[in-house]
């Protein structure tokens, strides 16, 4: 697999054409599809774009609440978690075209890990999790003042200790604590996009907890007062600004110290990479400028004029950086700084980046009916098979002379089900499957294998009528769907 990639990438490098086109074509090919997503500034009908063309692909059918901050996206349901602009968590559906409420009640330090599973903080210190299936609350004691969700499915509580912070991990829905830890009372946290570190800064300088066994690993001595990090995608580097320093420090994370620094036109108060990471996006602490660095190839290229903000600018797979300007927003080329794409007045909406392959062309024969061969026996004009003897066929039944009433329904009783969910991963199902209740009974897991593809269903039956099932459900107040078992 590795040899392939190389020899495509050298292909590509020797092959003519637009890089813009090419690297656009590769990821296409490659991998998911780059979705841009547009939500109006005071909530409307959402779009999306593939990331360089401008025609929406798609369109939600109701209003989207106002999109403040984007939590994490679920390429399972398709859907963004979000908070909008009151501080409440919404899910804007992609398959469905709609968005509901993500969690219910007032939370506080809301976030998620995979836009599937969302946490905050009630008012009085309960940790809530909120997902499509269900609702899970735990009472930390100490109260947690931090919440960093992990992408194996596994939640870390931080709470101050003096002049330290305690790390405790647990892995919902079970509430025991499974691993405890200990950091200096930190000033900035991050974890890798991989989920396999945490880091936290402070006036001793950088330090990270291994989440794989949860060991603290040794202190990494700063420059200057750490004032933003990023981590690129694999984890292998970690970029720091210093405080009141026209520099950033880059930290290898195999080597535990200060690899080199990047000497800077202006002072970084903001750091972002994007999810292949290609570009560092550094914000300019007295301008409206974006310095962007190539982590590649380990050098500044150039800067942007734009407006940082929490949805703003954003790299895409083609190495186009959709950026502000003045009240539109335009995607220009890295390197050349050349415009690419404009959205007229998008400066005033929200903006999200996603990667998924569900707005792709189903292919036409996931839609076609299935066909059975014909058999000889079932053609008159074929005569009797071959080494058979004729048989002839009874006489045909006279008609009923009974009057005619009208037919009663096919339906079988008791073969109405409810749905709540279908996954890939019979785990996962199985899990979500334990937090589901419907009229204080447990759910069920069942297979159904479509195309060759097994999908594990969580269900709740069987009731008599359709109607039965549809009260059922909605008693949950889930998202369900009433189906008519096969006999």
């Amino acid at each position: 697999m590795r040899r392939t990639l190389l020899l495509l990438l050298a292909l590509t490098a020797c092959s003519g054409g637009d890089a813009s086109s090419r690297n656009a074509s590769a990821s296409a090919a490659n991998g998911p599809d780059a979705i841009l997503v547009r939500v109006p500034r005071d909530g409307g009908a959402a779009k999306a774009y593939r990331f360089g063309r401008d025609s929406a692909l798609w369109t939600s059918t109701e209003r989207v609440p106002p999109m403040r901050r984007v939590l994490g996206f679920d390429e399972e349901q398709g859907a963004i978690a979000y908070l909008d602009d009151k501080g409440s968590a919404s899910r804007l559906d992609l398959r469905l075209a709609v968005a509901t409420p993500a969690a219910t009640g007032t939370l506080s330090g809301v976030t998620s890990a995979d836009g599937w599973a969302v946490y905050g903080l009630t008012a009085n210190g309960q940790v809530s999790r909120t997902t499509p299936s269900g609702s899970w609350s735990y009472a930390p004691s100490p109260a947690a003042r931090l919440l960093i969700p992990l992408p194996d499915g596994s939640l870390v509580l931080v709470h101050d200790d003096g002049g330290r912070s305690r790390l405790r991990r647990l892995r919902p829905p079970e509430p025991r604590i499974t691993d405890t830890s200990s950091v200096p009372h930190p000033e900035l946290v991050m974890r890798t996009d991989i989920g396999d570190r945490i880091y936290f800064t402070g006036d001793s300088g950088l330090v990270s907890i291994r989440v794989r066994d949860f060991v603290r690993t040794k202190t990494i001595k700063l420059p200057q007062r750490a004032t933003a990090l990023v981590a690129t995608p694999s984890g292998d580097r970690v970029f720091v600004a210093l405080e009141g320093k026209k520099r950033i420090a880059i930290v290898d994370r195999y080597a535990d110290k200060v690899d080199r620094t990047i000497d800077l036109p202006d002072v970084a108060t903001a750091l972002r990479i994007d999810s292949d990471g290609q570009y560092l996006l550094i914000k300019a602490a007295s301008s409206d400028s974006t310095f962007v660095f190539a982590i590649g190839s380990g050098r500044l290229i150039g800067s942007l004029r734009t407006e940082w903000r929490e949805d703003l600018p954003i790299v895409g797979p083609d190495g186009g950086i959709a950026i502000v300007r003045d009240s539109d927003v335009v995607i220009v080329d890295a390197e050349s700084r050349r415009e690419r794409v404009r959205f007229k007045g998008g400066a005033a909406d929200r903006w999200a980046l996603v990667r998924w392959n569900g707005f792709r062309p189903r292919a036409a024969g996931l839609d076609a009916p299935v066909k059975f061969d014909r058999d000889s026996t079932d053609d008159p004009a074929a005569g009797p098979p071959a080494d058979t003897a004729r048989v002839t066929p009874p006489a045909p039944e006279p008609p009923p002379t009974a009057p005619a009433v009208a037919p009663k329904s096919t339906a079988v009783a008791g073969r109405w089900m409810i749905a709540f969910a279908s996954l890939l991963s019979e785990d996962r199902a199985r899990a979500m499957a334990q937090s589901i209740k419907v009229d204080g009974k447990p759910t069920q897991v069942t297979a159904l294998t479509t195309n060759g593809t097994t999908a594990w269903r969580i269900v709740f039956g069987p009731y008599d009528t359709r109607d039965a099932a549809e009260k059922a459900g909605k008693r949950t107040g889930l998202p369900y769907w009433a189906f008519e078992a096969t006999p």
